[in-house]
């Protein structure tokens, strides 16, 4: 029982024999209904939960030694994505997986690629997006958000990510090569500067890139003529002037510290403008927030344009 308890209130027989249980005691208690067999080998105590963590753990039991969750199940684990309608593992290349119940994947798992979460033994968090991106499990804004979950919780440093990416890659063959491209863009925003605090922050540090702006700064504050500070904003161009206030009840972040009407107002008095983003405004179709920025920069760069020509005419 003490097992069980800490697998989520499964066990394997063979783990049930090494505790000195006999076959007679396992037989009585499937017999009884205080254990249900639930695959090949494997049990499940009665009035455990039915929970996403027991269904992963029980996959594991049931498949070969070694076997470890992985791709979206791992993700899931990491609260990095939902969980697969079926579980996802990763098993030696040689070994039988021919077990129902999981979806199985055939790789070598190599030094600090597993771990432990959730008490289930599990590929490491840059393990875990390399192969979904490999597998083309998650594509195009998916991945980024998964990236960004993965970078913005502190799982796994850039770095760390770019090398195991640089490694699959270098390995990896046709359609693995291609899922691996796509990763080996998403850490773009993570490689320089400030990182983002958020997976908000990074698509719109992405957008921003994209769309030629200068990169946006965190923990923007401003000062009046005086040197009086006025506010801080999570996100900013202060080469531009701008400052993000992002409107979400999704994510904590970016915040703006903006309390009243009173506080905008003066920002704008002091040559700020503040642009309000929601999630509709980071999508990749989405043109308003390049629309609202060209609007406010075009002036400024006309008004540099004519006063460089006016020091030219005057030299």
């Amino acid at each position: 029982m003490r097992i069980a308890a800490r697998q989520w209130g499964a066990i394997a027989r063979r783990q049930a024999l090494k505790a000195g249980m006999t076959s007679h005691q396992i037989a009585h208690r499937l017999r009884t209904g205080q254990w249900r067999q639930v695959a090949r080998g494997v049990y499940v105590v009665a009035g455990a939960p039915n929970r996403f963590e027991l269904q992963v753990m029980i996959a594991c039991l049931a498949g070969p030694p070694s076997s470890a969750a992985s791709h979206l199940t791992a993700a899931a684990l990491f609260g990095l994505a939902k969980p697969p309608a079926v579980p996802q593992l990763t098993i030696a290349p040689r070994a039988s997986g021919r077990f129902k119940g999981a979806e199985t994947f055939r790789a070598p798992l190599g030094p600090g690629e597993a771990c432990i979460r959730s008490r289930i033994r599990c590929t490491s968090p840059a393990r875990t997006v390399v192969d979904c991106a490999a597998a083309s499990l998650v594509e195009g804004e998916a991945l980024w958000d998964l990236v960004d979950s993965a970078l913005c919780r502190k799982l796994v440093r850039p770095p760390r990510l770019v090398r195991a990416s640089g490694e699959a890659w270098a390995a990896a063959r046709g359609r693995r090569r291609r899922g691996l491209g796509n990763l080996e863009r998403a850490p773009d925003v993570w490689r320089s500067g400030a990182p983002a605090g958020s997976p908000p922050e990074a698509r719109l540090q992405r957008k921003l890139i994209g769309w030629g702006f200068p990169r946006a700064e965190r923990q923007v504050e401003v000062f009046d003529e005086n040197g009086k500070f006025v506010a801080r904003a999570d996100v900013g161009i202060p080469e531009l002037k701008v400052l993000f206030e992002y409107d979400s009840d999704e994510h904590h972040g970016p915040r703006f510290w903006l309390a009243d009407d009173a506080r905008k107002d003066r920002l704008e008095e002091l040559g700020w403008t503040v642009i309000v983003i929601d999630r509709f405004d980071l999508r990749p179709s989405s043109t308003r927030l390049k629309e609202e920025l060209d609007r406010v920069v075009a002036p400024r760069f006309l008004r540099k344009e004519r006063k460089k020509r006016g020091r030219q005419l005057a030299a």
